[in-house]
């Protein structure tokens, strides 16, 4: 199959990016954490039941709480947790989203999501210890833009800062690549709170999903 063109144009040519889809998720996840952080100054109990009902857990959808595969992806942690969530999508969402355009997008950034916190709440299931607790964050959705970009742009060169300071310049296969080992490193040795499982099951969710566009529909790149 013929491989996309490149994303970037000829030197000196702009190029228009569609932001719609993209700038709609970024409203959505400042305004679930504002709302969040807005019940905590009313009144800490509340805020416990918002994220007992609307973030990931395995108890959650034993109860039949199955929104929380939605709900849980416009949560966050804290306000770096949020921060640097919302820096990669305002990098990867609007490339994606002008490659798949503003629909095929958001199915390919729910779908991955979702699919990472399944995987996610599969492992708390079989390994209560390592991933009981719940999960929230857009990660899993950006994982799976990440990996739409590796699979359709596999040769396009990205500029990245190794370690947030090193700049590099690195085609995006490799990207994906690092990040699928990472993702799978981290779960199965398990360091820190980082949901890692779901990063995994975004990236999973993210290659299906593209792969299955591109195979059914002429994609909107340039």
């Amino acid at each position: 199959m013929k491989s996309p063109p490149p994303l970037l144009p000829p030197r000196g040519e702009p190029l228009p990016l569609e932001r719609s889809a993209t700038r709609v998720l970024i409203a959505l996840n400042l305004a679930f954490f504002a709302y969040e952080q807005w019940l905590f100054w009313v009144d800490a109990s509340r805020r416990h039941w918002f994220e007992l009902n609307y973030a990931l857990s395995l108890e959650g959808l034993r109860r039949g709480a199955w929104w929380q595969c939605l709900s849980f992806q416009f949560l966050h942690g804290g306000w770096i947790h949020l921060g640097m969530n919302l820096l990669l999508l305002n990098s990867l969402g609007p490339v994606m989203e002008t490659t798949l355009g503003r629909w095929r997008f958001l199915l390919l950034y729910l779908v991955s999501g979702t699919l990472g916190g399944i995987l996610h709440v599969a492992g708390a299931w079989m390994m209560p210890d390592s991933f009981g607790g719940a999960v929230v964050g857009a990660s899993a959705g950006l994982c799976g833009l990440l990996a739409a970009l590796g699979a359709l742009h596999s040769e396009e060169r990205l500029r990245v800062l190794l370690f947030f300071v090193i700049p590099l310049e690195i085609r995006a296969k490799f990207v994906l690549l690092g990040g699928i080992i990472i993702s799978a490193l981290g779960a199965v040795f398990v360091v820190g709170p980082i949901a890692h499982l779901a990063h995994l099951g975004g990236f999973i969710g993210g290659l299906a999903v593209a792969l299955a566009l591109q195979r059914n529909f002429r994609l909107s790149t340039r």
